[in-house]
């Protein structure tokens, strides 16, 4: 079993389109898609932005499936110069953000995810694959000056705000842990200030984003950009972690094979 966890439903929906997938079970307040995703047996599931949600639905879903492997995946904002929108990072470390005081940058590394060489994508056509470190913040970086300087001190590809609680409760759990991201917003790019205002528990909250762009029309016109990016890297993202699982052959599940 390889559980794939996203934050967001527009994450996990083109994967669900690649999936046979079709089995709802609710475990507390989660529903988990189980089925079949390149051959493996998978659940997946959306749950929620933040570390918090992360962490909650890791235990949750360790608790209820004993994966093999947990696969921490969805979008994430480029840190460095050459990712593009649409790029996929493989992480080989993951970092946490503790602290941003602007001169100065607190972190820690986490646990370490599977080797990346034991997952493949990168010959699927139209994907760029880079492989580096993975950084993890409680809010969205939105100011490009903050992703640059961010980027420079940590050498990270790209931020999320989730990885980094899955990934220490993989290490709690001994479990085997990869997390994949594509990017969606360049290092260059600004976001809406209010975008961090969105989000209530983890959940987007649509009165938010309406009040938010009757306010101020461009907030509408930056949404729609970000939708469109979301759609393109959520069918790469999904491509990718198809053809990547095909591909696994962990010694759990290829004693279950016998």
């Amino acid at each position: 079993m390889i559980a794939i966890l996203v934050a967001v439903r527009q994450e996990l929906k083109p994967i669900l389109r690649r999936a046979d997938a079709n089995h709802v079970v609710r475990q507390e307040h989660l529903d988990f898609h189980e089925g079949t995703l390149g051959g493996q047996p998978v659940a997946l599931l959306a749950l929620g932005i933040g570390k918090e949600c992360a962490r909650i639905a890791a235990e949750m879903t360790i608790h209820c499936y004993r994966p093999d492997l947990v696969i921490s995946a969805g979008f994430g904002g480029g840190l460095q110069s050459d990712m593009h929108a649409g790029d996929i990072v493989v992480g080989t470390e993951i970092l946490d953000l503790r602290k941003d005081q602007g001169t100065r940058l607190t972190f820690d590394s986490t646990h370490k995810p599977l080797h990346p060489a034991r997952i493949h994508g990168e010959d699927t056509p139209g994907l760029r694959v880079h492989y580096g470190k993975l950084l993890t913040a409680d809010e969205m970086v939105l100011r490009a000056e903050n992703k640059a300087r961010i980027g420079k001190a940590t050498g990270a590809l790209s931020v999320d705000m989730e990885t980094s609680a899955v990934a220490a409760v993989c290490a709690a759990r001994q479990t085997d842990f990869l997390a994949v991201r594509c990017i969606t917003d360049k290092v260059s790019e600004n976001l809406p200030d209010e975008f961090n205002d969105f989000f209530v528990l983890g959940q987007l909250r649509a009165k938010r984003v309406i009040s938010s762009c009757a306010r101020d029309p461009r907030v509408l016109a930056d949404l729609a950009r970000l939708g469109y990016r979301a759609k393109h890297s959520g069918d790469k993202l999904a491509r990718f972690l198809q053809a990547a699982v095909e591909q696994l052959h962990l010694p759990a599940l290829a004693a279950r094979g016998r």
